[in-house]
């Protein structure tokens, strides 16, 4: 599956995919009478408890001192989306700790341009290229110039070209290992089965569930296959309802698609919503001309339009992470720097996240709290 507009591309780069949870979880199906404060009971105030702290691995406690003096581009997936620009500024604060020359250059959301601005790199002799949420097979062209001249490519939250439906030979010289593994079908279907346990925390064993489904990208459907599977594993009584749309229908036509559904099932008892994208581009507006305010919505990310709706009562909770993946930056910078040095090491970056609701979040204009990952990375660059 390939994805060349840069209408539906812009908006899945901010909700990217997508993100992750290692170790066996407390079983979401477990009966408790505890409240969430957000509209009844929950299933499993265990499970909660245990995401509230903050679900999170440590950076690595070793590697290769920095290798400076490099000149390194950032392939920005679009510097007009929040996501994107916080993404790169972060891999470009952490390339100057490094001692680094990095520029961010801007695809604006086009893989074309990606592609094309990969082969300038390349022509202008950079010494490295990180690539932010572009699949391989939308840059190949770019990758494979990248590869006779020498020149590294790191990438997070794309696919590289071995991913299953691609069938291709991988084409990044490495992928950040996060969270499950150095491939991003890895870190997503952790972050869907973290999700996936959080909702069924909230929900219970006989939950219906109406699942938003995108059905234009690949990153969509692999975040909608682990996240379903993971459902079905832990709560075989639960009922998936998917709903399918497309980025190319946001905002009027999806509007409709979700708040038809909701109408249409009064009996499902929740919703599930990986995209913080659309809440503000018709979700938040067809949660409520359907007049339910029974319905618990689980979204993800937290991201400014995530925490309001949290706020204003629309979105019960999310499992939220750092805005732009700060962490996942630093760690992409630290898998760039092992290369220069010529590592064979690649451990887990590590991160995580924090599960948002009303009673738990952070006052408004704030993060969530994380552990102090730049100061675990810099140990190892500079000592």
């Amino acid at each position: 599956m390939k994805d060349t507009s840069a209408s539906h591309f812009r908006r899945a780069v901010a909700g990217v995919a997508s993100i992750v949870l290692a170790g066996a979880l407390a079983t979401a199906c477990t009966s408790t009478s505890a409240s969430n404060g957000a509209g009844g009971k929950v299933a499993d105030q265990q499970t909660l408890n245990r995401f509230y702290a903050g679900d999170y691995l440590p950076v690595p406690t070793s590697g290769p001192r920095a290798v400076p003096g490099k000149k390194v581009w950032m392939i920005s997936c679009g510097q007009a989306f929040q996501q994107c620009a916080l993404g790169s500024e972060a891999f470009e604060e952490a390339g100057k700790k490094i001692g680094w020359n990095v520029t961010v250059v801007d695809s604006k959301a086009n893989p074309s341009t990606a592609n094309d601005l990969i082969k300038q790199g390349v022509a202008a002799g950079v010494d490295g290229i990180a690539v932010y949420a572009f699949d391989c097979p939308t840059i190949k062209g770019g990758l494979l110039a990248a590869r006779q001249a020498g020149i590294p490519t790191v990438n997070f939250s794309g696919l590289d070209c071995d991913y299953g439906k691609f069938g291709g030979q991988p084409l990044f010289t490495r992928t950040l290992h996060d969270r499950g593994g150095d491939s991003f079908e890895n870190y997503a279907a952790e972050y869907q089965q973290a999700r996936a346990d959080v909702l069924l925390a909230y929900a219970g064993k006989k939950a219906k569930i109406l699942d938003l489904q995108e059905t234009s990208l690949t990153n969509s459907a692999v975040k909608t296959e682990k996240f379903t599977a993971r459902i079905k594993q832990k709560c075989p009584g639960c009922e998936i309802v998917p709903v399918k749309w497309s980025y190319s229908q946001v905002p009027a036509a999806a509007t409709q698609i979700w708040k038809s559904a909701i109408q249409k099932h009064p009996e499902a008892t929740v919703l599930a919503n990986d995209v913080d994208d659309i809440i503000p581009l018709g979700l938040q507006s067809a949660i409520r001309q359907s007049g339910r305010t029974d319905l618990k919505v689980i979204g993800a990310e937290g991201s400014g339009a995530s925490m309001q709706a949290i706020r204003d009562g629309s979105e019960t909770a999310a499992l939220a992470i750092l805005p732009g993946y700060v962490w996942q930056m630093w760690g992409l910078a630290d898998t760039l720097n092992r290369v220069f040095a010529g590592s064979k090491d690649f451990p887990d970056e590590g991160g995580g996240w924090t599960l948002v609701d009303k009673q738990h979040m952070p006052a408004p204009g704030k993060s969530i709290s994380v552990p102090d990952f730049k100061a675990g990375l810099m140990k190892i660059w500079v000592g």
